[in-house]
């Protein structure tokens, strides 16, 4: 303890010296001087005093939301919580009900320390059941030296299995446009079956415009995850409304995933999924946006991937089914209208697009009369579409909150 106190007193007297010397140029003359007494003390203080140990108090955060899964894979699983005070994270994890693994994410050589809390598990085994548990330590003082810190606080054990290709059938539920309604969005959980769905799709406008993290967590996020019970994942696609408010610029925090971005693709069973990021309804230079948006760009690079990685992508031939998920059935507004995305949704062979953003049910199947190649399916605000695909055949069921059947449709393998 007294050579940490010596450390601390001849760093501060480092810096009485500087500020002496900046008023006093007559005296800077002899720092030189100083700083070689000083350097000497320093140097005679022994190494071990670093390792003497930091204080940790009697006090802990509580984890406030989560923790949930959004967007897993075969290889991959994306873990999020958060915390009412600062923190810094880890997740134990393993096979079998052990938790010998240990994730312990890092941003350029330091472990974050705050209240929300992302771990990217990588190098999964696919088709495997995982249980986890997740980790935060309060840090009570976040200083220089020494930083004080606080007790681990955790969630757990939970349980995920880690999508596989070589699975015989995947089961997964969508839903659109809950637009901030609660009431909606527990309806919903209702209709779904849980225990035998894989994972949950929403293809966005979760809200009119996103205000706050409270905003986020009370109108979408915690009732959806109250669904999802720390085992189900959450693959979402942005919509429109996600593009506006203060907090829409921070959303892709709450809903990461390894990629980094909105749009990506997952193989689960014999479906090939792409999820697919339809910006916004109107243009950049609307009025109402005062020059601050910029889609049409990001709408550019976004074609580029889906084209590259659906002619590059062997999957996308070898799957028995492709399907696109995004919020918008006309692909948002673009400055050359959609024709490029259907005419490479159509060469890749999607079978299925499942949509939302008109707030109303629709089907368009393919025919001479329409441009695109697939089944097009545009679910309403208060409807569950439950898909389910075998090696054979992609069965949708579309289902309302009143448990009546809107629409039933079999799309057998081309």
């Amino acid at each position: 303890m007294i050579m940490r106190i010596l450390t601390l007193v001849t760093t501060a007297f480092a810096r009485a010296l500087a500020t002496f010397a900046m008023l006093h140029p007559a005296f800077a003359m002899a720092l030189p001087l100083f700083a070689i007494a000083l350097t000497t003390f320093a140097m005679a203080v022994p190494v071990h005093a670093q390792s003497e140990p930091y204080t940790v108090y009697d006090t802990r955060s509580v984890i406030t939301e989560g923790p949930y899964l959004v967007a897993n894979s075969e290889t991959t699983a994306t873990i999020v919580w958060l915390t009412d005070t600062p923190s810094h994270a880890r997740v134990l994890y393993g096979t079998e009900g052990t938790r010998s693994e240990t994730a312990e994410p890092q941003v350029d050589g330091l472990a974050p320390v705050g209240t929300r809390h992302v771990v990217h598990l990588r190098g999964l085994a696919p088709g495997t059941t995982y249980s986890y548990e997740v980790v935060a330590t309060r840090v009570v003082n976040l200083k220089a030296y020494w930083p004080d810190k606080g007790l681990d606080v955790r969630s757990g054990p939970h349980e995920f299995t880690t999508f596989d290709r070589r699975a015989p059938t995947v089961s997964f539920s969508m839903v659109t446009d809950t637009h901030e309604d609660v009431g909606r969005i527990e309806r919903l959980n209702e209709v779904i079956d849980w225990e035998t769905t894989d994972f949950l799709v929403h293809t966005g406008d979760a809200f009119h415009w996103i205000d706050s993290e409270e905003h986020l967590f009370r109108a979408w996020l915690r009732p959806t995850a109250a669904g999802l019970g720390h085992s189900k994942p959450l693959l979402y696609a942005r919509g429109n409304h996600e593009l506006r408010g203060p907090f829409a610029r921070r959303l892709f925090d709450y809903v990461p995933n390894p990629e980094g971005r909105f749009y990506y693709a997952r193989d689960a069973g014999p479906v090939h999924l792409m999820v697919l990021d339809t910006g916004e309804d109107k243009p950049d230079d609307t009025n109402v946006y005062s020059e601050l948006n910029l889609t049409t760009p990001y709408r550019t690079e976004e074609l580029d991937w889906f084209r590259q990685h659906v002619t590059t992508s062997e999957r996308v031939s070898e799957a028995p089914f492709r399907v696109i998920v995004m919020h918008q059935p006309r692909w948002g507004w673009l400055a050359d209208g959609p024709d490029a995305w259907i005419q490479t949704a159509n060469d890749a062979g999607v079978d299925l697009v499942i949509t939302g953003h008109v707030h109303r049910f629709s089907y368009t199947p393919p025919s001479p009369d329409v441009a695109h190649a697939y089944h097009l399916l545009v679910v309403g605000q208060d409807q569950v579409a439950r898909v389910d695909a075998t090696s054979t055949e992609l069965t949708v069921v579309v289902t309302g909150t009143d448990g009546q059947t809107v629409h039933s449709l079999v799309i057998p393998r081309r």
